[in-house]
């Protein structure tokens, strides 16, 4: 399920110039679209944590997921700006609703077997965005946007029919289920700091994700191909330490490896401009996306290890995501007044703030998930 939610985004990221040439889009109009995305998204995690209490995980998943197999084909055939904007802000919709049941579901996994697995759900992810781009490259070349698309969509849709039948009958989040008023009063403060730490892990992935080929070719005056390799081996390593994370959180607490996440990454972050050079940036946007590769699975997993995981989840998600929106024009307003080396800084001290967040979280309820009990209990 999470490769299939990582591939529809790949397919999607190879749709934007397309459909913007195609339908003659200025600038800001495609900035509405994009927006649409996210807006659908934020807006559908807020609400999927009510959604899943009354139709379950598994449920949740099937009809979000089949509905974004759906909408991802028709991205290419809309014939105007006002569908195309309907359709992507539904598919954003179903896609955030997915994200957050699935995260719902793979945390119940880690509670159920007690090992962690989040990690690897996630490099799935990763994973499926970066094939489903290269393979929608080829694809485009060979043919048309709209049989790039309903391709990819149809390979995702029969992936999920053969992969929906390993969901858990039962989840945690059962349908109906509550919690005292007492009990989800004292919950806000755990899932609220735990959401802060997603804001700024999404802002520290937004600094690359938007920054890194802008910095690299008007500061460092590097070539364009050799700027678009920053984000390349920051999402190649990113994928890589969450295929490792698993194997790393048995020996280590999952507040350890957040702190560590933080700290390594704002070394990254750092490095291209204190250095000015274009090796080094490189070099550091690896080592930044090796640092936050956790950071994110992990956050979700002690999310999950709360009572009514999926609300915790959702309020985790949406704040991240929210951040991840948010970020862009803050950073590009940092970057106005201060030079695009002051995004990176303001990166990096977002990435020093999770390590002191998440220290200072010890002491404030934060939770332990049962992975964290093993490695307590073999210290």
């Amino acid at each position: 399920m999470f490769f299939l939610n990582g591939a529809l985004i790949g397919m999607w990221a190879t749709q934007i110039p397309v459909f913007k040439e195609r339908l003659g889009l200025a600038p800001f109009v495609l900035s509405l679209i994009l927006l649409m995305l996210g807006g659908g998204t934020v807006v559908a995690m807020v609400f999927s944590s009510w959604l899943i209490q009354r139709m379950g995980v598994s449920r949740s998943i099937r009809i979000s997921a089949i509905v974004y197999c759906c909408l991802a084909s028709l991205i290419p055939l809309a014939p105007d700006v006002a569908t195309l904007a309907a359709i992507v802000l539904l598919f954003g919709a179903s896609g955030g609703t997915m994200n957050v049941a699935m995260n719902a579901h793979a945390s119940d996994v880690e509670m159920r077997f007690k090992r962690p697995y989040m990690s690897s759900f996630h490099g799935m992810w990763s994973l499926g965005g970066l094939l489903a781009a290269g393979v929608g490259a080829v694809l485009m070349r060979a043919s048309t946007p709209a049989i790039e698309a309903l391709a990819i969509a149809s390979a995702m849709f029969a992936l999920f029919l053969w992969a929906q039948r390993g969901l858990l009958p039962r989840q945690q989040t059962e349908p109906g289920e509550s919690a005292p008023a007492r009990t989800r009063l004292a919950l806000v403060g755990p899932a609220l700091l735990l959401g802060v730490v997603a804001t700024f892990a999404f802002a520290c992935e937004g600094v690359v994700l938007d920054w890194a080929a802008v910095y690299m070719r008007q500061t460092l005056g590097a070539a364009n191909e050799v700027a678009l390799m920053a984000y390349a081996v920051f999402a190649g390593f990113m994928a890589a330490m969450r295929f490792a994370g698993d194997l790393i959180r048995r020996r280590f607490s999952s507040r350890a490896l957040v702190c560590a996440g933080g700290l390594i990454a704002a070394i990254g972050l750092m490095a291209g401009p204190l250095s000015r050079d274009a090796v080094v940036m490189i070099t550091g946007c690896a080592i930044a996306g090796a640092g936050l590769a956790n950071v994110v699975p992990v956050l979700f997993s002690m999310a999950g290890a709360l009572p009514r995981p999926a609300v915790q989840i959702a309020t985790v998600s949406t704040m991240g995501f929210a951040g991840l929106l948010s970020a862009p024009p803050l950073l590009g307003l940092i970057g106005q007044h201060f030079g695009l080396g002051a995004i990176f800084y303001t990166g990096a001290a977002a990435a020093i703030a999770i390590a002191v967040l998440t220290l200072s979280g010890i002491h404030a309820s934060l939770p332990r998930t049962p992975i964290d009990a093993r490695v307590h209990s073999q210290e």
